[in-house]
């Protein structure tokens, strides 16, 4: 269980990469201290990404799956940020402007969102895993795991197929 270290932009500035530096060399107490618990490392910030109360699930859960759906499509829409904003902050547990004034790439934050959602129990799938096809293959299947799907005719003589 290894941070996801996010580091800022390069365009950030000298300053804020001092800060960060600091930040960073004096959050490894805090670090340590969150031993199995799973953690992020924001711009030199240690955030624990642990699960969330179920009212706030009510609104990081929709951000969420929102936010992958527009990763997913390569879609930079606004929306996209506003809903990855609410998700860092309500995962994270901190404000949304805290997370607003962060200086880091987009697609850097991609696996943080993925955390986060690991950590509140989303299940997550890759394209061409052999998981999504188990996935796949369950949810077409028809009829039962001792028996033929209903929907397959049967073949052969005294079938009711007709070549009409």
């Amino acid at each position: 269980m290894s941070a996801i270290v996010v580091p800022l932009l390069p365009s950030a500035g000298v300053l804020a990469h001092l800060g960060a530096f600091v930040r960073s060399l004096f959050s490894r107490r805090l670090l340590r201290s969150l031993v199995g618990v799973e953690t992020v490392i924001l711009a030199g910030r240690v955030y624990a990404v642990r699960p969330v109360p179920l009212s706030v699930a009510r609104d990081l859960v929709p951000a969420i799956v929102r936010c992958s759906q527009a990763f997913v499509r390569v879609d930079l829409a606004e929306a996209l940020y506003d809903d990855l904003v609410k998700a860092l902050a309500l995962g994270l547990g901190v404000s949304i402007r805290e997370i607003g004034s962060l200086s880091v790439s987009l697609w850097d934050l991609a696996p943080v969102i993925d955390l986060i959602a690991r950590v509140n129990g989303l299940q997550t799938a890759e394209a061409g895993t052999a998981e999504m096809g188990k996935l796949l293959a369950a949810l077409t299947q028809t009829g039962t795991n001792s028996t033929p799907g209903s929907s397959v005719p049967p073949a052969g003589a005294g079938s009711t197929l007709t070549n009409a």
